[in-house]
């Protein structure tokens, strides 16, 4: 995924989407929109369409709609720490999505957070999701394991994209990758810049079941993000 910033107005930029459709705002997004919002983690493409469809209420759990697909039944689990690396964060957003089966990003009409195109064709598809740590600083999402792209030269992925309470603004994070891919290459893992933490997980399986660990260290490796945070 590229990471490329849409050019919009901060107003405009949660009131409607950079390429022209509109979206209802929850409560969530009107206080995001109220905050003075400090800009940290870089550009990255499709920033806004973290707060599409965001539910008013959000748990530290959340079942993506692909956990009843045929795919691999997939558990990611993890605590998100404060800078320190030490101390547990609580109510820290989550926000994840990544392909289907085919390796598409596919609305499906009718399944509850599932983001309908923009005007240029542009969506998160269906299997996405939002999760808020709790008070030890945990977070889980049942999902199922992505596919790589169609065209087969990026390895299998989740997108991760973290919002602090407060004014930071969302950046996101390493993505997941599994470590077992095929397509993970030494030129890949050498790429990553692990933001965030090592985003790559080495998969458990019992039973046709996998689980593995994404742990979160807020503003490792984030560019811009305040020292003294």
């Amino acid at each position: 995924m590229k990471y490329l910033q849409p050019i919009c107005l901060l107003m405009f930029f949660y009131f409607s989407s950079c390429n022209g459709q509109d979206y209802k705002n929850t409560t969530s997004e009107k206080a995001h929109l109220s905050e003075k919002i400090l800009k940290v983690g870089g550009a990255f493409e499709n920033s806004e369409f973290t707060y599409i469809g965001i539910p008013a209420t959000i748990e530290s759990i959340d079942t993506s709609a692909a956990w009843n697909l045929e795919g691999s039944k997939l558990i990611i689990s993890g605590t998100v720490y404060l800078p320190d690396g030490i101390s547990p964060a609580s109510d820290i957003l989550i926000y994840y999505y990544h392909t289907n089966l085919d390796g598409k990003y596919v609305h499906v009409p009718g399944v509850k957070q599932s983001m309908p195109p923009t005007k240029q064709g542009h969506t998160h598809g269906f299997i996405r999701g939002w999760v808020k740590t709790d008070k030890k600083g945990q977070y889980k999402i049942y999902t199922v394991k992505p596919m790589p792209y169609p065209n087969g030269k990026e390895a299998a992925h989740i997108h991760l994209t973290v919002k602090e309470p407060g004014n930071i603004s969302e950046y996101y994070i390493d993505s997941i990758l599994f470590n077992d891919d095929p397509l993970l290459t030494a030129e890949i893992r050498k790429s990553r810049k692990n933001r965030g933490g090592s985003g790559i997980l080495n998969l458990m399986e019992t039973e046709g079941l996998y689980t593995g660990k994404r742990d979160i260290i807020l503003g490792l490796n984030i560019p811009d993000y305040p020292k003294s945070k």
